[in-house]
This record gives structure tokens, C-alpha cells and sequence, in this order.
């Protein structure tokens, strides 16, 4: 009896042990699946809408527009001439003349001579000055240059004796603009400006690069540029804060949404909703550039010819976001 009871439980033993592994094992199956699922790549945002829900979503075929490549820059409203600028022209026509007498004086000590009581001293002193003299007017155009004006207006500035102070017209202002280093390249006299300021955020005003200065800023890495702008109702005042935009190119034809097309998440990524039935709408996220004319430029994310959601994109994504319902 006792040899029966003690084989009775050697079964039991194996049998709960061959459970435990199987358990085991299938815990390891389990585990294996769920990385699996958690690996996958999740399928792109998408609603089904009803035959009437359909007809509150408006859509129209991806198409292309002209955009101008365009740069924005901080500024403000100028006063005629840059103090810096008017004080550099003074020095610049005070160098020349300065240099034009001792020029002078060192040709009469030359003509004179030794012979007629002028001592070697005397003209080596014409000589230093006449020196120090082109030095200055030297360091007086390098000046000039540096703050945007070309050698033929230093010339003009010299043979006239009086600075270039060069007013604007009437009806039109100056405007400065900080452009920063990395678009410097790109800045050219000539090339369209549009200005917006505070005081008038409903005003345009347009113009033209009219100098750029030539050296950098080494504390805010920025070129300043000087933009001649109309302004027939004299509105702008000197020292204005203005927002500049500088087109530098263009215009380039490019994939293009209304801006209403367009619906920024939460985690600010920019969305549109495509749709190939007008039904099933599939949510695609966007890589934009310029914006005007109340489109964007899309650099990434959909092609032309698609349908796109260009109104009721926010039900689409208050639906993708609504809890399920019971």
C-alpha cells in the first residue's frame, strides 16, 4: 500500500513539473508576440466618414503657385543719414583737404630748396606731414567703404568738399534692416522691399535696397542694409521698430495649399487630410515653406493632383482625437 501511494505521488510531481514548463514556455510565446506588436510601425491617422458627415468637408485638387524666395529681417525707420556715415563723410573732406595743403607746402619746400635758406630738416617735416596727410584720407575712404558707399560717391564727396548727404524724397523713407550673416550673401542693392510697422499693422510699405554696408557686426552677427520706401501719407517716423522682408529671388512655382488646408497638432507638427474617395480621409504630415497669398508653400508631404481637405480639416482631427463611444 505505501509503495502504491509513494508511485501515486511521484506521478503527481511530474505531471505539476511538465505544467510549470508549459506555463513557462507559453509566458516566453506571450512575451515574444507583445514585442512583436509593440515593434510594429503604426498605420497612418485615418476617419471614415458617413455620406452626410462627407458633405460638411470641402476638397480641392493639390496645386502649385509662383512663390518669391524671400528673407525677414528686424529694422527701423531712418533719419536721412546715419550719424556714423555723416561723421565719416566730415573726416573723409576734412583728410582731403588736408592733404591737398600739404602737398602744397611740401612742393614749395621742394622748389625752394637748399639754395634759398630751406634746411634739410625743414623739408623732411613736408615730407612726414604729407605722409601722415594721405594716411588719413586713406583710413577716411576705407571708412566710407565699410559703411556702404561705393568709390565713385567718395570721389564725388572729395572733388565737392561737402558730404553726400543724400535726403529722401518726398513721399519716401529710409528704412534700415539688421540682415543676419548667414543671408548677407544673398542681399543686393535693387532687390524689393516690403515694410510693415506696429503703428500701422494694416500698411504695406514697399521700396528698394538702396546700400549695404560692408562690414559684419561681430557682437549680433548682422549687415545692415538701408531700403528707400514710399510713404506718401508721411506716416512713418524716424526710429519706428519695422518688420522687413527683403525678396531676394524668385518667383519659383511649388507645390502649394490654401492655409486653411492646413491643421497643426498638438506636438506642433503641421497635417493635412488627404483623401482619394472624399469618404475615407488619411491624416499626412507636412513640411512647409513661405507662406502668401493665403497659401503654403508644402516642401514635403503631398503631391499635386491630390485631394486635400481644404475646410473642415479640424473635424477631421476632433474626430480622430473623440474618445469611443459606448
Amino acid at each position: 500500500m505505501r509503495r502504491a501511494l509513494v508511485a501515486i505521488a511521484s506521478i503527481a510531481v511530474a505531471i505539476a513539473d511538465t505544467a510549470c514548463e508549459r506555463g513557462r514556455a507559453g509566458d516566453t510565446t506571450t512575451a515574444a508576440q507583445g514585442a512583436r506588436t509593440s515593434g510594429a510601425q503604426p498605420s497612418a491617422a485615418a476617419v471614415e466618414l458617413s455620406q452626410d458627415q462627407s458633405r460638411a468637408i470641402r476638397v480641392e485638387a493639390v496645386g502649385t503657385y509662383p512663390f518669391f524666395i524671400e528673407r525677414e529681417a528686424v529694422g527701423s525707420v531712418s533719419f536721412d543719414e546715419d550719424a556714423s556715415v555723416v561723421q565719416a563723410e566730415s573726416t573723409l573732406v576734412a583728410a582731403a583737404a588736408t592733404l591737398a595743403l600739404t602737398r602744397k607746402e611740401l612742393e614749395r619746400v621742394q622748389g625752394l630748396g637748399e639754395a634759398n635758406g630751406i634746411a634739410q630738416k625743414e623739408l623732411e617735416q613736408a615730407i612726414a606731414d604729407q605722409q601722415i596727410a594721405a594716411g588719413a584720407l586713406t583710413a577716411a575712404r576705407n571708412a566710407l567703404r565699410v559703411l556702404g558707399k561705393t568709390d565713385a560717391q567718395t570721389e564725388r564727396i572729395i572733388a565737392t568738399g561737402k558730404p553726400d548727404l543724400t535726403a529722401a524724397r518726398a513721399g519716401t523713407k529710409w528704412v534700415v534692416a539688421n540682415v543676419s550673416e548667414i543671408d548677407s550673401p544673398l542681399v543686393r542693392s535693387g532687390q524689393a522691399v516690403a515694410v510693415k510697422v506696429m503703428a500701422y499693422p494694416a500698411r504695406l510699405y514697399v521700396g528698394k535696397v538702396s546700400r549695404i554696408y560692408a562690414a559684419i557686426d561681430p557682437d549680433t552677427h548682422r549687415i545692415t542694409t538701408r531700403a528707400v520706401v514710399s510713404d506718401p501719407g508721411d506716416e512713418l517716423r524716424p526710429g519706428m521698430l519695422a518688420d522687413v522682408t527683403i525678396r531676394i529671388g524668385g518667383p519659383v512655382e511649388s507645390v502649394a495649399v490654401p492655409t486653411t488646408a492646413v491643421v497643426r497638432k498638438a506636438d506642433g507638427t503641421m497635417t493635412a487630410w488627404v483623401t482619394a474617395d472624399r469618404r475615407r480621409f488619411v491624416q499626412r504630415p507636412l513640411k512647409l515653406g513661405q507662406q502668401g497669398d493665403g497659401r503654403y508653400q508644402v516642401l514635403d508631404g503631398l503631391r499635386r493632383g491630390e485631394l486635400v481637405a481644404i475646410e473642415g480639416g479640424v473635424f477631421l482631427s476632433n474626430m480622430l482625437e473623440a474618445p469611443p463611444s459606448d
